[in-house]
């Protein structure tokens, strides 16, 4: 696995984040990081082995975190650190005291507990709250440990970071560590993964082969609960895998909080590093109807973004705030506190808090009227439909004959997908042919138009969608009535029409290694000639001929050296033509 390696990896990384975060003051010899404070609030301090980040130095903000102390990479920092760290933060709160935040691992719960004894004898006022919410390790397997730390811990930083602002003057030390109690005793989290991350300046290793992946891995590449082995679709592994670990009541070993249909739920979609933002928005998504499907729960509140990372873990964890539970037990110690959802809605400036939009807001009101109703165009055009559909239908077919061999060209000289793109585009033409019947070619053209743009989508479905527009146009522009025959000679003077209005939106000419090179001489050719063999065969000629010399547009134009290339918009458009033709 290939990666970037840099020297003195946590001091640099520290020094970049607090230069882009200037609000945030950088203790370097020790590895802390904090910001000004009320004097009033209790000061909350949390950290843990570097390799997690936004955790820990990324929820230091108003509203959360008053300050981080990062270890080595997956180690605990030392208890030195952690003293000099609360040191700094109760010159400011001496008078409200320090709440440390520690994930459940056995160097992080030894190094803070110890801090803390030391604190305590300096005079300082500090508590400890250990956060454990994985559900992989079940009772039996983590008996004297417990259950492991993952990303429900942010959680604990968010809700209890609220609560130290607003309310610690009035309940004090103790009060805000029973919020930091009651928020991790009501979660639970299971994440899962494709493999193992890659650590900085060590060598990747794995045990999972190409076939495998981990379900319940942890956030310092230890082993989950079970190696899944073929690696099941993503719905069937939140559905099957991980959903049943976090909620099955009859799962003794992991069933460590109730969930009844009617309670509010947080749901928690975490990144652990590598996966695409893109795919997180649909787990996210999947989730929540997965949820609903099965098991009766609509989540009140969704958050979805990378909070705690592996490194460059590919994978994901999901987590679940039982709210319900969580503010039943707030309300009974803390009678003037509204519930766990506005302390989560409070705005910070943590700059790694996922929440842009603190205060909950309706969305805006859709006029659904207004997108059902169609753009009409001129009805214009007489037409052989069924002759058209087996033309359309041919053409699509060679097309999709033809795919392997467009996309090999296309993997040579773009990015892989144009054969994929226009098998999408044929496809949204055929599919919605039997809708036409009855239209006339204006109309049909004009839908024809609008369902390659949404089929294939990207500058190949803007341009050919342009393309088929400005023939309707030209079939408008030239015909006057419903029953006007349309003739080859109309078809000949529209498609110049189309190839002019396309002309408007690209400077893409003949010599450019484009799909103009088969596009133009098909037009020029059927115009002069009105034979559509002719044109096809000055279609190829042209398409071929991009082998010729090197593109000037498109991502064909970012390689070095496309001159021994044909064309693979160009090759398409051929097969098309090519379909259409044998049909005729």
């Amino acid at each position: 696995m290939k990666s970037f390696e840099v020297t003195d990896p946590i001091g640099t990384a520290l020094r970049g984040f607090a230069l882009a975060n200037p609000q945030l003051r950088l203790l370097p010899e020790e590895r802390v990081l904090y910001r000004s404070s009320d004097p009033n609030a209790v000061a909350l301090l949390a950290g843990g082995g570097s390799g997690h980040e936004p955790t820990h130095a990324g929820f230091v903000g108003n509203g959360m975190l008053t300050g981080a102390v990062c270890g080595d990479i997956f180690a605990s920092p030392s208890t030195g650190q952690i003293l000099k760290g609360i040191e700094v933060l109760a010159e400011a709160n001496s008078n409200k005291g320090v709440l440390l935040i520690v994930k459940n691992y056995t160097g992080d719960v030894l190094h803070f507990g110890l801090s803390a004894e030391r604190a305590r004898s300096l005079g300082i006022d500090c508590q400890v709250v250990t956060v454990g919410d994985d559900v992989a390790v079940g009772r039996e397997k983590g008996a004297m440990v417990g259950r492991r730390a993952l990303a429900g811990t942010v959680l604990v930083h968010k809700i209890t970071g609220a609560f130290a602002q607003l309310h610690s003057a009035e309940h004090g030390l103790q009060g805000t560590a029973q919020v930091a109690q009651l928020v991790t005793d009501n979660l639970v989290t299971i994440g899962a993964s494709l493999d193992h991350c890659k650590v900085p300046g060590r060598k990747f290793e794995t045990e999972l082969n190409n076939n495998q992946m981990e379900l319940g891995m942890g956030i310092h590449n230890e082993p989950g609960v079970q190696t899944l082995e073929p690696i099941p679709a993503t719905e069937d592994l939140i559905c099957n895998y991980m959903l049943p670990k976090l909620l099955d009541p009859n799962d003794a070993d992991r069933a460590f909080v109730p969930f009844d249909k009617n309670d509010e739920v947080l749901l928690l979609v975490n990144n652990l590093g590598g996966v695409s933002n893109f795919i997180i928005s649909s787990i996210t998504a999947i989730s929540v109807d997965l949820l609903e499907k099965h098991h009766g729960i609509t989540p009140k509140k969704v958050i979805a973004g990378t909070v705690m990372t592996a490194f460059n873990g590919n994978g994901f964890s999901i987590t679940l705030l039982n709210l319900s539970r969580a503010n039943k037990t707030l309300q009974q110690k803390f009678p003037g506190v509204t519930d766990i959802e506005s302390l989560v809605n409070l705005r910070t400036d943590a700059p790694g808090w996922p929440i842009g939009v603190f205060e909950p807001r309706d969305p805006p009101k859709v006029n659904r009227d207004l997108l059902q109703t169609k753009t009409q165009v001129k009805a214009v055009g007489s037409y052989d439909f069924d002759q058209l559909s087996r033309w359309m239908q041919a053409g699509a077919k060679e097309v999709i004959k033809c795919e392997p061999h467009i996309t090999s060209l296309d993997t040579q000289v773009g990015d892989g997908d144009c054969g994929y793109t226009l098998v999408a585009g044929v496809k949204g033409i055929t599919e919605d042919l039997p809708n036409f019947a009855g239209s006339t070619l204006s109309e049909t053209v004009s839908q024809i138009s609008e369902n390659i743009e949404k089929a294939m989508g990207g500058t190949s479905g803007g341009l050919y969608s342009i393309l088929v527009s400005g023939f309707s146009h030209g079939l408008i522009s030239l015909l006057k009535a419903k029953d006007d025959p349309v003739t080859k000679e109309t078809v000949a003077a529209a498609l110049q029409t189309s190839l002019e209005t396309l002309y408007k939106y690209t400077r893409a000419r003949k010599g450019s290694s484009t799909m103009v090179d088969a596009l133009e001489p098909f037009v020029k050719e059927f115009a002069a000639s009105r034979d559509f063999h002719k044109a096809v065969d000055a279609a190829d000629k042209g398409a071929k001929s991009t082998a010729t010399f090197s593109a000037k547009f498109g991502r064909a134009s970012y390689v070095g050296d496309s001159a021994n290339v044909e064309d693979p918009g160009a090759v398409g458009l051929v097969a098309f033509l090519r379909g259409i033709e044998q049909a005729m």
